[in-house]
């Protein structure tokens, strides 16, 4: 299946949807960070590569692994090998207010971020994030009120956390508060 995707004048072109969606103002799927499916239970009992925070089996501080290999990429595996999650530098740059406008909106009744470039050339290219919230354990929280993205990147201090988007109506920020066993939405990147 062929993905849609916008070049906006950056490294990478962004995907028009999030994975799971069937219009730009869909959610979408939510996984957590290194897994490639969707499921029921976003807790540390259900996270695949670990039990809990301090028993972790991958991604962990004794291999030191900071970035998503290819098998653990829901955007590869899920959209096929041109496609990956962004890389915290990636997110950088679309967030980098010389490059892009970001503007809280509503498309549909969908609450969420258009992210317009701000580059020569492209000034007419823009993407939209639904504020898809998260999946704590088994339900959603803050859909229609907050946006929560992951990056390929592990939080370097906090090897429980990976960096991700999030935002909220007038706020956008990347860091590391994503507990990797919650469920949030994936922007694939070509």
């Amino acid at each position: 299946m062929s993905r849609e995707y916008v070049d906006l004048g950056l490294s990478v072109k962004w995907a028009t949807m999030n994975i799971g969606a069937d219009r730009i103002t869909d959610h979408g799927d939510y996984f957590a960070w290194g897994e490639t499916g969707t499921k029921d239970d976003y807790t540390w009992d259900a996270y695949q590569h670990g039990i809990s925070a301090d028993d972790l089996t991958k991604y962990n501080y004794e291999d030191n692994k900071l970035a998503l290999e290819t098998a653990d990429d829901a955007a590869f595996v899920n959209w096929g090998r041109e496609w990956h999650i962004p890389t915290e530098a990636e997110w950088e740059e679309l967030c980098n207010r010389c490059n892009c406008i970001w503007e809280w909106t509503s498309i549909d009744d969908t609450p969420g971020c258009r992210v317009t470039s701000k580059k020569e050339g492209y000034t007419d290219q823009s993407i939209f994030l639904p504020a898809a919230g998260y999946y704590r354990s088994h339900a959603i929280e803050g859909a229609g009120a907050s946006g929560y993205y992951w990056s390929s990147s592990r939080n370097v201090p906090f090897a429980d956390r990976a960096i991700c988007l999030y935002f909220v109506p007038n706020f956008i920020g990347i860091g590391n508060n994503g507990f990797r066993n919650g469920g949030f939405s994936i922007r694939p990147v070509i």
